[in-house]
């Protein structure tokens, strides 16, 4: 079993505080933004409720489920990057700010891959509890 504070300690997990922060330096850009960009970022949520959903049901999944599934969940995470990407490169075009990929990183490998995959869980959880 996990809890919050034990997964945060133990791993490079990227925490609800550096998501928010992230989020909210996301969500300044996106005020000044087109309706292109507005777009985008839509497209970055259905892909991060689609990620955060395979990936919590493969975290208690047995390993064979796993070992099925892990190619799904692969593309659905590169799906994730993809969309930051070119919502990163679509504001920057815009002269907008994205220092918000400065907390959640670029790179698609290694922690920064995993943190960007934490960013997507979060960007999930914050939109449920929106449609309360």
């Amino acid at each position: 079993m996990f809890d919050y504070e034990g997964l945060t300690f133990e791993s490079l997990v990227l925490t609800f505080d550096e998501s928010k922060r992230a989020h909210q330096l996301m969500i300044a850009s996106l005020i000044r933004a087109d309706d292109r960009a507005k777009e985008l970022y839509n497209d970055f949520i259905n892909a991060c409720i689609s990620y955060a959903n395979i990936r919590a049901i493969w975290s208690t999944s047995s390993s064979k489920i796993r070992r099925d599934m892990d190619e799904k969940r692969t593309l659905k995470h590169d799906m994730v990057l993809s969309s930051l990407d070119i919502l990163d490169q679509y504001l920057a075009k815009q002269n907008l700010a994205t220092n918000w990929r400065d907390i959640i990183g670029k790179q698609h490998s290694g922690q920064e891959r995993k943190r960007q995959g934490d960013f997507a869980c979060y960007i999930a959880y914050i939109h449920g509890l929106s449609a309360r």
